[in-house]
């Protein structure tokens, strides 16, 4: 009977599709309260507000309807928290413009890094990421290859944007950037393109490669969004605490004042541990904390909440941080103040490692 049952309900949730087949995990009803399930054996996941399988609306909220041709394309990100965006990057292709190494720890858990020595001038980073946001408007399409298509991002000195987008992926894009800190002559874009002919013939190939599954205490399980709560969020004047802006997998969000310019970013970090340098070391709720003023730039602070360090895949000593960030046209100090407040309740709400 119960097998007579779950065919029946398929048989009419399937076709308006609201039930998707994840090829790895599943994202279960959860509370916040434990690591997020993610990881484990294949299943269904229904449409529910804020499943980052489901496309744009105000963000994205609920799966688009099929082509109108007919034709079905699969998903080929697959569960968002499990799929590996080093899988589309090959440093081999990228040697021709140094000595290139792939970087796994670096950023959020939704990015993955290369990075270029050229001969002469600064490294450069080729940095591949999933986004929710959608493709640049009034931008065409500069090629395709198979399912994905590549718009081109304006030139820029220090940077070079390439955004994809894949036929039967909804809610999410894939961008890849080569970006260096100050002068230099390695050829950006190009070095861009040719990480993009990479990532591009990955994606048409088939469903990505799973990154390996994270350790049970690691930030990878946690869900940004669920780490500050409306009590918490009242420090910021205006705040609209029922709205936030959830990012790709969960691993990041963002708050913003309805009556002023302020606004909350809280994230993940991998990379070396995380230091005084620029800043000051504090305590929040039992954890270091280090409090750089516009450490993300003019008008903000940045709160950086190490969490637990690790051996990196290259053998380093790495680290997984909170990143807080607050922005707006406070004072230095307030602003400061209220990171390091809003760092503190983040905080809080993790287990010990």
């Amino acid at each position: 009977a119960v097998v007579v049952g779950t065919v029946v309900v398929l048989a009419v949730l399937v076709p308006l599709g609201l039930v998707a087949w994840r090829d790895e995990g599943t994202t279960a009803a959860w509370d916040g309260s434990g690591p997020m399930p993610s990881w484990g054996d294949g299943g269904f996941a229904t449409a529910e507000e804020g499943d980052p399988l489901f496309a744009w609306e105000d963000g994205y909220r609920e799966r688009t309807a099929p082509p109108s041709d007919g034709t079905r394309h699969a998903d080929v990100i697959g569960d968002r928290r499990t799929a590996d965006p080093c899988a589309l990057l090959r440093p081999v292709t990228l040697g021709r413009f140094g000595p290139a190494g792939l970087d796994p720890d670096l950023g959020n858990f939704d990015r993955c890094h290369v990075l270029i020595r050229p001969p002469d001038g600064p490294v450069v980073d080729v940095e591949v990421g999933f986004d929710l946001d959608p493709p640049p408007e009034q931008a065409p399409p500069k090629r395709v290859t198979g399912d994905v298509a590549v718009v081109e991002g304006p030139a820029q000195s220090h940077a070079c944007t390439r955004t994809l987008t894949v036929a039967g992926v909804t809610g999410a894009t894939i961008t890849i950037t080569a970006e260096r800190d100050g002068s230099g002559t390695a050829p950006l874009c190009e070095i861009a393109d040719a990480a993009t002919g990479d990532a591009a013939n990955a994606l048409d190939q088939g469903v990505i490669a799973r990154r390996p599954a994270p350790p049970a205490h690691s930030l990878a399980h946690r869900d940004a969004c669920t780490l500050l709560d409306a009590q918490s969020l009242e420090v910021v004047p205006g705040v609209d605490a029922a709205a936030p802006d959830r990012g790709f997998g969960g691993w990041g969000c963002g708050w913003a004042s309805t009556t002023g310019d302020v606004r909350v970013t809280l994230g993940f970090h991998r990379g070396p541990p995380p230091d005084a340098a620029g800043g000051a070391s504090t305590q929040v709720n039992g954890f270091r904390a280090f409090v750089r003023p516009d450490g993300d730039g003019d008008e903000t602070c940045l709160v950086e909440v190490p969490y637990r360090s690790y051996a990196g895949r290259a053998g380093q000593t790495a680290a997984e941080s909170l990143r807080l960030v607050t922005s707006g046209s406070l004072p230095e100090d307030e602003l400061c103040r209220m990171a390091a407040g809003l760092a503190g309740s983040a905080a809080a709400r993790l287990p010990r490692p």
